[in-house]
């Protein structure tokens, strides 16, 4: 896999993912699942320095079920407390719901590990359960992808675009009539869509 082809960059943070010791026993180059079994290194950039440097890493636990994917991640003990796990978790989050694909992202934290819990909730992550799993309490944090919003966004624009119909008709009633009418009926036809393929791939009505 060509780095450059999977990285998520920002101004000064990249997250890159590499091969690692779960890479699906050497099919990781051609495997569509290649990315889910990947060590996804969060590296930065301080100013003025032209070399990336590895601040921690993010792993998912598997493959996508339901549309739901659970995360772990950790960063290098001589940069913690520097944000840079929230902010590498936050464009994390916006790539994978770019996706189209994904609804929800889950991360499991020991009790208490108050840095994790603290850079989860930056990041816009809610608190879920708390559960023991052989003897070690650990809690539940998910972020879900928010609902599509075609509708207020084809009304906006069905009042320019009415506004103009109406100075061009010389009848701007009739004009914004047709525009908002034309914009609500769109936004409306591709929510239903997005709600239609959400709960396909999760399986839930929401």
């Amino acid at each position: 896999m060509k780095k450059k082809s999977f990285s998520i960059k920002s101004d000064n943070m990249e997250i890159i993912p590499v091969p690692g010791d779960r890479s699906m026993e050497g099919s990781y180059a051609s495997s569509k699942d290649a990315i889910w079994y990947a060590d996804w290194k969060i590296m930065f950039k301080d100013p003025g320095d032209i070399n990336s440097t590895e601040a921690g890493l993010i792993r998912f636990e598997g493959a996508p079920e339901l549309g739901k994917v659970v995360i772990s991640f950790s960063v290098i003990e001589r940069y913690r407390d520097r944000g840079y796990a929230s902010r590498a978790l936050k464009m994390m989050r916006d790539h994978l719901f770019w996706r189209g694909d994904i609804y929800e992202i889950e991360a499991l934290v020991t009790l208490e590990n108050d840095p994790a819990i603290h850079a989860l909730t930056n990041a816009g992550f809610v608190y879920r359960s708390v559960e023991n799993n052989d003897g070690v309490k650990t809690e539940t944090y998910s972020i879900t992808k928010p609902k599509s919003a075609w509708s207020g966004l084809y009304l906006l624009i069905g009042l320019i675009v009415g506004l103009t119909l109406g100075i061009l008709m010389a009848n701007l009633v009739i004009g914004l009539i047709m525009g908002v009418v034309a914009g609500l009926v769109t936004g409306a036809i591709l929510d239903s869509r997005n709600q239609k393929k959400r709960e396909d791939i999760t399986g839930r009505k929401e």
